[in-house]
């Protein structure tokens, strides 16, 4: 089981398009380079706000000792404690609570806010957190006439800067997606251009593998995929011609197997048929003499003569199956609609209690060797195929020349069993299939309707053979 598991395993993955794995990821390194400058710019702002709220700190502690001093050393230095919050108001970065000696609070007016802190966006609270720095305080002492009055306690305040780091991130954020989103539009359809000419090349594979071996692809602007488009259209030519040498080539060996068979026919045609009419001409001749007389030994001899004549008679008819099976004579001497008549008025005589018809139309006289007997063959073939495999009572036959094609059609159609899913061709099958591939045509085997088989052949014609001597027959029994 475990030895299959790999196998189950990368049965299931898919393939995934280049353009969207490109495009995850170069968003996945986005989204890197994001959380890397989010941690960076975390890092820097805590520092700088650190480093902000200290300066600030000690910038408002100055301050705040300079203002008591100087209110102190004032020609009239009652209540400066009192009078401290008017001076001190509205610093930056700080917060301030002062305090009497008895370390009750002073109110202090609510520092004033200016129309941009109204304005600032609210900060998250995650964000917040992740500023904040630990707090600093500082207390500052306050005199007046050498006693002491009160305490000025002074506490960085971190919001403001804390607010100012997000706007600014907040602006960086949006201005890095604004940027990305048009990188990532960018990438999509330059890798749409370039991707087109592999989709192309997809396309002209598929062209290759249905046999279109003409089929040729332009150019890319690409100087990588151009060199895999001149590859293809290279192996596109190299195919074709190979196609070519291959059709001439099994052309070229029917033509050879039909002169063979043309040229056995003839032979046992000519040379042991007459040998045959000879041989029974003497025996019919023997016959004669025997009858004449009146021994027993003419009665024995007439005995012999009549048994040789019967093995004559046995083998003329092997000769002329013989001879109608490697050709029939008849091909290339008389029309190819008479030579097609003659084969379904054979089969019908063989099997009477079958129904045939024939419809012919538009043929020529011959359309030379190799198409004829390709012709007479394939219907041989579908014939007797229908009447041992397919039970089939009923056959039609249809035969005709299509001249604005140029094709010459053959369709034989049955009401038999049909032929099975599972069904391996025979060598009759295969032979039909070598003789019209080398003529360059196509056939194909259909379930006819409702029942049995219906097989189509397609042989295309030379301009040669367009002379046409039109006629249409009809035969049906």
């Amino acid at each position: 089981m475990s030895a299959f598991a790999p196998q189950s395993s990368q049965a299931v993955l898919k393939p995934r398009s280049l353009r969207r794995q490109v495009m995850a990821a170069v968003i996945a390194i986005n989204l890197c380079a994001a959380l890397a400058a989010m941690v960076v710019v975390i890092a820097n702002a805590r520092r700088a706000t650190e480093t902000e709220i200290l300066s600030s700190l000690a910038v408002a502690v100055r301050f705040v000792e300079e203002t008591a001093l100087r209110l102190a050393d004032a020609p009239d230095s009652t209540g400066s404690l009192a009078q401290l919050p008017l001076h001190i108001n509205g610093l930056r970065h700080v917060r301030i609570r002062i305090e009497d000696a008895q370390g009750n609070g002073v109110d202090v007016a609510p520092p004033t806010r200016d129309v941009e802190d109204d304005e600032k966006e609210e900060v998250p609270g995650w964000f917040t957190a992740l500023i904040s720095v630990p707090p600093a305080e500082r207390d500052v002492s306050v005199f007046e006439n050498g006693a002491l009055v009160g305490h000025v306690r002074v506490t960085g305040e971190a919001s403001d800067e804390i607010a100012e780091v997000w706007e600014d991130m907040s602006s960086l954020a949006w201005l890095a997606i604004v940027v990305n989103v048009a990188i990532l539009a960018a990438l999509y359809l330059a890798l749409g251009r370039l991707l087109k000419p592999l989709n192309t090349l997809s396309a002209g594979l598929q062209e290759l593998e249905e046999g279109h071996f003409e089929h040729r692809l332009p150019p890319p602007s690409v100087s990588e995929l151009a060199v895999i488009a001149d590859r293809f259209n290279a192996l596109g030519l190299a195919l074709r011609r190979a196609r070519d040498d291959n059709s001439r080539l099994n052309e070229r060996l029917i033509q050879v197997q039909d002169d063979e068979r043309r040229q056995i026919a003839s032979d046992l045609h000519d040379e042991l048929g007459p040998c045959l009419f000879g041989l029974r001409a003497n025996l019919e001749s023997l016959a004669r003499l025997s009858a004449r007389t009146e021994t027993d030994l003419a009665g024995r001899m007439a005995e012999r003569v009549e048994t040789m004549v019967e093995i004559l008679d046995r083998i003329q008819g092997l000769n002329r199956q013989l001879l109608r099976r490697i050709r029939p004579m008849a091909l290339g001497h008389v029309p190819l609609s008479a030579v097609i008549a003659d084969l379904v008025a054979d089969f019908r005589g063989h099997a009477p209690d079958r129904t045939f018809r024939l419809v012919s139309t538009g043929l020529a006289d011959r359309y030379g060797d190799s198409i004829d007997i390709t012709v007479f063959r394939c219907l041989q073939e579908a014939v007797t195929n229908a009447l041992r495999h397919g039970d089939a009572m009923q056959i039609g036959i249809t035969l005709r020349h299509d001249s604005r094609e140029g094709l010459l059609e053959l369709v034989v159609e049955d009401d038999g069993t049909g032929m099975r899913a599972d069904t391996s061709p025979g060598f009759g099958l295969i032979g039909i299939e070598e003789r019209i591939g080398a003529l360059g045509g196509c056939w194909r085997i259909v379930p006819g309707e409702p029942h049995g088989t219906r097989i189509e052949i397609t042989i295309p014609l030379h301009p040669a053979m367009h002379n046409i001597v039109t006629a249409e027959t009809t035969v049906s029994q």
